[in-house]
């Protein structure tokens, strides 16, 4: 793996590497239930968990050379209802070790939807990736009711690798459902970081 620069821009956005100081933007972005409106049972509720979603990034970071940004709007994104400057998700990559594989993700706000910044972001990822570790497959994983993300993963050139349920998930009191999910990945898996994804979709 090279030596990445950890600090980014793209268009539109400055991404910085998440650090303690953003844990209460963190929990106001990921404490929204509207940004988990595909699956409300992800959504933080206190600040320990926005702080060990930083940490997670961090050991990422310090381990694997990459990990999840601090979005934040630049000038030439910058208008009425999203100021310079302004704190509206994050996103980036972190490397599952067990799978061998990053993991793409973003959850951003939402006065920043339809406006094309989640694709910007999983944009500049994939750059970084090539850059860090090559070798590395970058994977994602969404919800079949999601249909912005896995939209995003398509313009990327992602290929569906696996649809299905969630193993050992309870049938729903009111009888619904449960949403499919789904795993993507820019290049061909090795059995075991299929397997593995499969089993932690």
């Amino acid at each position: 793996m090279t030596s990445p620069s950890t600090a980014r821009r793209t268009a539109r956005l400055r991404l910085d590497p998440l650090t303690p100081a953003d844990a209460e933007d963190v929990l106001r972005v990921y404490g929204d239930p509207d940004t988990w409106r595909h699956l409300p049972e992800g959504r933080f509720t206190g600040i320990d968990q926005a702080l060990e979603h930083i940490e997670g990034s961090e050991r990422s970071l310090r381990e694997h050379g990459l990990g999840t940004w601090a979005v934040r709007v630049d000038v030439a994104g910058a208008d009425a209802s999203l100021p310079e400057g302004a704190f509206i998700g994050s996103g980036g990559l972190r490397y599952l070790d067990d799978g061998d594989v990053w993991n793409l993700g973003y959850r951003l706000e939402p006065r920043a939807w339809g406006r094309g910044l989640a694709t910007e972001i999983a944009v500049a990822t994939l750059e970084a990736a090539a850059e860090v570790a090559p070798h590395v497959p970058v994977t994602g994983r969404v919800l079949s009711n999601n249909p912005a993300s896995v939209a995003v993963l398509e313009k990327l050139g992602f290929t569906l690798v696996w649809e299905g349920p969630r193993a050992n998930v309870p049938t729903p009191e009111d009888g619904s459902t449960p949403p499919l999910r789904r795993v993507y990945s820019d290049r061909a898996l090795t059995p075991t970081a299929y397997d593995w994804l499969v089993a932690h979709a």
